[in-house]
Order: C-alpha cells, then structure tokens, then sequence
C-alpha cells in the first residue's frame, strides 16, 4: 500500500493523491473553525458582565441598586436590650415552675435607641404572657425554636410601623 502512494500517477506529479486524501481542510479553515466561536462566545460574556446586552438577567443595575439598599437599612438597624423576664409556667400539677428569660429584639427602621427604650415594657409584657400561657415541656428540645418564633411574631405585630428583624435570647431558666 504505501508503494501505491509513493508511485507518481499518470500524468501527475503525485501531490494531487495527497490534496484529495485531506478532503479540502486548510490550517486557515481549521483556525476559524476553533477560534472564531471561541472568541464569539468570551465577547458575548464579556457584554454580558459589563451590563451591555439588554436581555437576560445576569446582570441587572437594579439588582445592584437593591443589594445597595439592604446594605444601607442594615446599617440602621437597632439592638434593644431588654431586662429580665420572670414568669410562672402553666405547670397544671399544682407545683410551680419558674422561668427567667433575657433577650435582646433586633429592630428595623427605628430613628434612636432612646425612641425604643420606651417600649421596654411592652415587650416585657409580650414575653411575660406568652411564657405564662407556655407549659414546661413546650420548652424542651424544639420548643426553644418555637418560643423564638412565637415571640417573634408577637413583637412584629406590636411594633407594626417598625420591621423586627431578630430576637436574641440571651438567658433562659427554668426552675
């Protein structure tokens, strides 16, 4: 076989079997081929994180301008200390149970922390009732995750107007 390739045809040179076996492909083809949609595709991404193509949503200012947002009312947010909580449990034995709680509200939109230092005793209160309604077993394992999300709601209605992003507990006991 390789006697039929280096023996020159007849009438040709034996350059023209060799051109017909590559079928036509040239390096310059080749290279468009590879390249082109290479580079198509890193110009298309490069539009695209420059915010210079007006469909999709990879990179919309507004989004930009929202995280700006959140980052600004982060900042304005308050943490109100609140004193100890002391309340009896709905023990229904006749034996009573005490429970202490400490806690610090996280709030949202206040202008001053001496604005809030006056509902102190509303969210005593809010703590005192909700712990007194509570019995000693609600408290136990995953209770804890509840009493957090009960107080929370409870003090999101209260402070209406206001947004309370979180509830701390520092301190709870029972005895």
């Amino acid at each position: 076989m390789s006697d039929e390739a280096t023996t020159p045809d007849a009438g040709g040179d034996g350059t023209a079997a060799q051109g017909e076996g590559r079928k036509g492909f040239s390096r310059k083809k080749l290279l468009l081929l590879v390249v082109l949609p290479l580079l198509l595709i890193g110009g298309g991404v490069g539009a695209w994180q420059a915010h210079l193509l007006p469909f999709g949503g990879g990179g919309k200012p507004a989004a930009k301008a929202a995280v700006a947002e959140n980052r600004e009312a982060a900042s304005h947010r308050l943490l109100l200390s609140v004193p100890s909580a002391t309340a009896n449990l709905d023990n229904g034995a006749g034996r009573t149970v005490y429970v202490k709680m400490t806690a610090s509200v996280e709030v949202e939109g206040a202008d001053t922390l001496a604005t809030l230092q006056g509902r102190i005793p509303e969210v005593q209160d809010i703590f005192q009732t909700y712990l007194h309604e509570s019995r000693p077993q609600d408290l136990h394992g995953s209770g804890f995750y509840r009493l957090r999300e009960a107080l929370l709601r409870r003090l999101r209605v209260a402070f209406a107007p206001l947004n309370v992003t979180n509830i701390y507990i520092t301190e709870l006991l029972t005895q």
